[in-house]
């Protein structure tokens, strides 16, 4: 099962071609699945209190049209779901198929079943589509590594779980939702696809078992290595005057289970070598993180470290030379200041001069990371871009409080060799050094000296891993 998230296409052609991009990635046979078609247009009219639209005009054949070979499951934002004909094949729903009890299965004039399937009906066929299984999430791994190859991404920091260790834990909620199963990189290696160097951020909530199966801060196993452990603190704002606002109460994230247990887990796993890096969003959640980082810091013998604060959105200015008295690094994602519209009505002018205040956090002392946050957001309302090109042209061509902008080059460090520093691979990777690793890509234009749009508008032409193409533009004279 493939899941294709369907919410930003706003008519049945955007659909259907999004459908297609997945068919040509996905072998064939392999259930397709994803929703909610429909989605934008139908929250912008909900925001103009306005009559929602009618449904897009999917049907079975449409779907056979672009998916003839993979059974399609796909789902409206209205609840219904549309079925291809080799998905309705599968389930066994024909002409002379009887309609669930509370559900439906829309028919042409000849008693065809047209692919629509209402309330049980289609809640019954969701529950026939094929597991979610290691070799289905081998496909979609390969098809995400190559999104990276072509976005001229050699390495990645990504969130990521050791599945005999998660089995072996009573979480009190789905605390490594976000997290990629350890092994699915351990076997792509194995096979000889993996393409991308992975740093792996492991479950801080788990640091005791990680240690006691061996892991190692600052180890590798071939493309991949350890070193960090993932935690998540909050959703928002919770100090004044937010925190006594029953309309605006927040809290932390579903993941986080008290103040203590996070404390005692972040001094616990620097103890043991490893860096915490926090997901940070609101005033308190920066408080506490950095008080926590500092009883560590006292109650454990020196070492290198190299803690993160991920995201900043929020932090105080006192925070904010905190984070750079500490010498933190600080993943910032610079989508996520495009989509933060209503940050001064939120915050208030005072506050507001310390939300996504990237330069504020360098010129204290922070080290940035260029962070695409791919696939999106939790609520899967907004994608964030993964190319790096895009991320800069952001970076530098923020209109909101511009002069938190970054210029070409320190973007550019912040996707290269501070990402590098990071995860203690400086000295082998992050600048086009000799004897250092031979990652390397190679873009359309120079960007140093190009106005943020035309960053954008640049390609990658060559994508290298260790001296080996990993990818190559098929217009490239390279």
């Amino acid at each position: 099962m493939f899941r294709i998230g369907l919410y930003d296409e706003r008519d049945t052609a955007e659909v259907l071609a999004k459908v297609a991009a997945a068919v040509a990635r996905v072998p064939a046979g392999m259930w397709l699945t994803g929703g909610d078609i429909g989605a934008a247009v139908t929250w912008e009219a909900d925001r103009r209190h306005e009559p929602r639209p009618a449904p897009f005009a999917i049907d079975r054949r449409a779907l056979d049209s672009v998916a003839p070979d993979h059974p399609v499951l796909v789902r409206r934002v209205d609840g219904a779901y549309v079925a291809n004909s080799l998905a309705l094949a599968r389930a066994r729903i024909g002409r002379r198929s009887p309609d669930p009890r509370g559900g439906g299965v829309e028919r042409d004039g000849g008693g065809e079943p047209t692919g629509v399937l209402v309330g049980r009906a289609g809640e019954r066929l969701a529950e026939l589509v094929a597991p979610y299984t290691r070799e289905v999430a081998l496909a979609g791994a390969r098809a995400a590594l190559d999104e990276l190859r072509r976005s001229g991404i050699t390495g990645i920091h990504d969130v990521a779980r050791i599945d005999e260790i998660s089995q072996r834990h009573a979480f009190h909620t789905d605390v490594e939702r976000s997290a990629t199963d350890l092994g699915l990189f351990r076997e792509l290696q194995r096979r000889g696809e993996l393409t991308v160097r992975v740093y792996a951020l492991l479950t801080l909530a788990v640091w005791r078992e990680i240690v006691s199966c061996g892991i190692q801060p600052r180890t590798d196993e071939g493309l991949l290595r350890f070193g960090a452990l993932k935690a998540f603190i909050d959703g928002f704002l919770m100090e004044k005057p937010y925190e006594d606002d029953p309309d605006y109460a927040r809290d932390f994230t579903f993941r986080f289970v008290d103040e203590p247990t996070m404390a005692a887990d972040i001094a616990g796993a620097d103890a043991a070598g490893f860096d915490p890096v926090v997901h940070t969003i609101g005033d308190k959640a920066h408080r506490l993180l950095l008080d926590w980082y500092e009883a560590a810091v006292r109650a454990n013998p020196a070492r290198d470290r190299r803690f993160r604060v991920i995201h900043a959105w929020y932090p105080s200015a006192r925070e904010v030379e905190r984070i750079g008295k500490l010498g933190l690094i600080a993943d910032i994602t610079p989508q996520h200041q495009v989509n933060d519209g209503v940050v001064e009505r939120r915050l208030g002018p005072q506050r507001a001069r310390t939300a996504h205040a990237w330069r504020s956090l360098r010129d204290a002392g922070a080290r940035l990371d260029l962070v695409s946050d791919w696939p999106g957001s939790f609520n899967e309302q907004r994608a964030t871009p993964l190319s790096p090109l895009h991320n800069i042209a952001l970076a530098v061509g923020r209109a909101w409080h511009p002069e938190q902008a970054l210029t070409v080059a320190e973007a550019i460090a912040a996707y290269t060799i501070n990402p590098a520093f990071a995860s203690y691979e400086e000295d082998l990777k992050g600048s086009i050094t000799a004897g250092k690793l031979a990652d390397l890509v190679v873009v359309s234009r120079d960007i140093l000296s190009a106005p943020p749009e035309a960053i954008r508008q640049a390609e990658i032409d060559l994508t290298i891993l260790g001296g080996k193409v990993v990818y190559r533009r098929a217009t490239s004279s390279a």
